[in-house]
């Protein structure tokens, strides 16, 4: 058995799969440091933080639950869901899920993994270090090279560039440093590693709005997700948060912008009274004008044909599997790829020359699924819409009377299943094909 007390880990990014592992790693034994580029979120500002609604589903829970009380910590912050209203003009259609899902702001559910961290291991466990730019990597040498972005913002004209810089060696080198993951370019440039990147064509604003209005005796359900088609003009997704708030996204092709005309806030208000009427009474003009001014977001897939490198580096989260957060999976996935390297290196006894390539070989076919089922799992066609949920109700009836011969819609098997996202796949080939013939140009 490997001795994880002589082992150094070092993992860049401080995001919830490079936080949720360092809890394993230190459980381990391992002595781990933590280098991430932006800043340390508790000291920012919260309207200066990333902010987007997370949900997590079994995967993602599973992950979380194997720390004690860790999901009871983040549970404070987030809000429990039961399953999803899709609202259109005349009706809304509700869809219970079997599994209870949590919906928590990306924020908030970093900000609870690092209370987490540092309440349960003293600094002398591990080292934590935000402003911290990765630029260059020696694997041969086992060693990482950083720049400090303070040392750079606040000494701007008395450190020559060499002080910004500072070099740190590792035992093993963790990338969960998102889709732009520096660590994956270095395998990508010198060690082979196969992968490609590709632009998603939908695009993406952040929304805010009231989740009742109590002039208009509107209140929306407090325990389901909320989305709604607007046609070819897009999509949106909502997931209540604390305080009576919807957090989520308006998801539109990047080609066929609806708000690439729009100029005041007056012109987001009448969209969102033809296309969204539901929602309408829910939007503020203050949140009509956040809309109207937030960037558009465009996102990259990443696919890769390995994980790891040797016995010394491996890749998670985002750096080895960026998707479309279309089906929600994007951190279900990357909490459960750290579960799972945890089972790994419980079965070959923190050998990391066996666990990391098992990781690979397991963990592959699943994030190249993925893909697939987050591209085209919902159609876009009113027609292929319909047919969604009639497949979507008739399955859960059929799986229901007859289990051993029906097994539930693609929609099902990702959030109330924990089956691998390939077996997923294999049983929803047909309707995926389906989808995918229907967005051809």
């Amino acid at each position: 058995m490997a001795d994880a007390s002589s082992q150094r880990v070092v993992i860049v990014g401080a995001g919830p799969a490079g936080l949720l592992l360092t809890h394993y790693l230190l459980r381990r034994g391992y002595t781990v440091e933590i280098y991430e580029q932006r800043p340390d979120p508790r000291e920012v500002d919260p309207s200066q933080r990333r902010s987007f609604p997370i949900t997590l589903q079994q995967r993602g829970r599973t992950g979380l639950q194997g720390i004690s009380g860790l999901e009871e910590s983040i549970g404070q912050y987030s809000t429990f869901c039961q399953g999803t209203v899709v609202h259109s003009k005349n009706k809304a259609r509700d869809i219970k899920r079997n599994n209870v899902l949590l919906t928590v702001d990306r924020n908030q559910l970093t900000l609870a993994l690092l209370q987490h961290l540092t309440e349960q291991y003293a600094s002398t466990t591990f080292t934590l270090r935000f402003n911290c730019v990765c630029q260059s990597i020696d694997i041969a040498q086992r060693v990482v090279t950083f720049k400090d972005k303070q040392a750079e913002d606040t000494n701007r004209d008395g450190f020559a560039a060499s002080d910004r810089l500072f070099t740190v060696s590792f035992d093993r080198l963790v990338g969960a440093d998102g889709a732009n993951s520096r660590v994956r370019q270095e395998l990508v440039e010198h060690h082979q590693l196969g992968c490609t990147q590709t632009l998603i064509s939908d695009a993406y604003k952040s929304l805010f709005l009231a989740r009742t209005n109590p002039e208009q005796d509107i209140a929306l359900a407090p325990d389901r997700l909320h989305t709604a088609n607007t046609g070819t003009s897009g999509r949106v997704v909502l997931a209540p948060q604390p305080g009576d708030r919807l957090h989520g996204a308006f998801v539109f092709n990047a080609e066929k912008n609806p708000f690439a005309s729009f100029t005041t806030k007056e012109d987001v208000l009448t969209f969102f009274e033809e296309k969204l009427p539901t929602f309408r009474p829910l939007l503020s003009d203050t949140d009509a004008e956040g809309l109207l001014q937030r960037p558009v977001a465009r996102l990259t897939t990443v696919k890769c044909d390995r994980l790891h490198e040797g016995d010394r580096v491996l890749l998670i989260g985002d750096a080895a599997h960026a998707v479309s957060p279309s089906i929600g999976q994007g951190c279900n996935a990357a909490l459960e790829d750290v579960a799972i390297i945890d089972q790994l290196l419980d079965r070959y006894q923190d050998d990391w020359s066996q666990a990391l390539p098992q990781f690979s070989q397991r963990r592959v076919p699943d994030a190249h699924a993925l893909i697939d089922l987050s591209d085209h799992a919902f159609p876009r066609s009113k027609m292929l819409v319909a047919e969604f949920f009639l497949r979507l109700i008739v399955g859960r009836k059929l799986n229901k009377w007859f289990p051993q011969w029906f097994k539930p819609f693609l929609l099902d098997l990702v959030v109330d299943s924990d089956l691998p996202y390939a077996e997923v796949l294999k049983l929803s080939q047909g309707w995926v094909n389906k989808v995918k013939a229907s967005m051809a140009p």
